[in-house]
């Protein structure tokens, strides 16, 4: 026999929220296993104290809790939902926050961008890393990619799918702001939502990276790129930067 129900009754937004609750705590300390192992429904309504009967009301089946998780890591991330992490946030403020005499000459614009880039991205690529949302994120759609039966595949595919795009919207914006304060605009044939997933990928696929050899992606190289001289930048960030200028151009040109 399984074990009794808790005596309490609880409603079952109050089940709903102690459950994802205690899922998204499992998912901190232990990572989400593809088979979802660590994850058995049993095991988290007996963590969390709750109605198992009010538990299969709300989540006929694993799979639908799985989804219901994978949205409650992504929203409960701020990162997420601002597109980047609060230090990320600050330094792109500074250079959207409109300047004393205007926005200064193509020349200072472009210093801008590349400062911001540069400072942004070393911070913003150790940030992904600490971020259970895209660790999960990155562990399905690699799954996905690899071509392996993931569990719930098809759902799982469509929820990154409609992650993804809700990120990309966001980011897409972000970089419109971007443009506007440093003089540039996309070139002719890709848009700032193209721009968005590049960068995304550059992102991912460098932290990959990183995991593997972290001193060698994190060295620093020093490059000339413009009037500041010789400047210390984190390999993701010239990448970054090198994406940026391929997808924009300077406005009137």
């Amino acid at each position: 026999m399984g074990d009794p129900e808790p005596r309490s009754r609880k409603p079952a937004g109050e089940t709903r929220a102690l459950l994802l609750a205690a899922a998204v705590e499992r998912v901190r300390s232990d990572g989400l296993l593809l088979d979802y192992a660590n994850l058995e429904l049993e095991d988290l309504i007996r963590t969390a104290g709750v109605p198992r009967s009010t538990v299969f009301r709300i989540w006929p089946d694993r799979m639908a809790f799985i989804a219901d998780l994978v949205r409650a890591l992504f929203e409960a991330d701020p990162g997420f939902d601002a597109g980047f992490d609060g230090e990320t946030l600050r330094v792109l403020g500074e250079v959207l926050t409109p300047r004393e005499g205007g926005p200064g000459t193509a020349e200072e614009r472009q210093l801008a961008l590349r400062s911001a880039v540069r400072v942004t991205v070393a911070h913003n690529i150790v940030a992904v890393e600490s971020s259970v949302a895209w660790r999960a994120y990155r562990t399905m759609s690699a799954a996905l990619a690899s071509g392996d039966a993931v569990p719930g595949g098809d759902e799982i595919r469509a929820l990154l799918g409609e992650i993804e795009g809700r990120y990309l919207e966001r980011m897409a914006a972000l970089y419109e702001q971007l443009n506007a304060a440093v003089g540039l605009r996309m070139r002719a044939g890709v848009t700032e939502r193209d721009l968005a997933l590049a960068i995304m990928s550059v992102i991912d696929g460098m932290s990959d990276h990183r995991r593997i050899d972290p001193p060698f992606v994190d060295r620093a190289r020093t490059v000339d790129l413009g009037p500041e001289g010789p400047t210390d930048w984190h390999l993701a960030g010239l990448a970054v930067y090198g994406v940026y200028a391929a997808f924009t151009e300077v406005t009137g040109t």
